[in-house]
């Protein structure tokens, strides 16, 4: 029997992407925020890094801990 740790580490993840509304595309390198929740810092994780993203007096920003996160484009809602 497989052990079910994986799904609900994943299902915990998306508590962050529901509240802040990032979300990371790796295609076109763009990091969407939908936030509901104003100014905020999150953590974000990808397969080149992670770190923190977030908005900041109503500008997004995103800073990588470790590894790189490339991001040609922040699209706002």
């Amino acid at each position: 029997m497989r052990p079910h740790w994986y799904a609900r580490a994943m299902s915990s993840y998306a508590l962050f992407q529901g509240m802040t509304g990032i979300r990371y595309d790796a295609v076109t390198q763009e990091m969407y925020i939908n936030s509901r929740i104003g100014d905020f810092t999150s953590f974000i994780s990808t397969d080149t890094g992670f770190g923190n993203a977030g908005m900041k007096d109503g500008k997004p920003f995103l800073k990588a801990v470790f590894g790189d996160i490339i991001i040609k484009n922040f699209v706002l809602k």
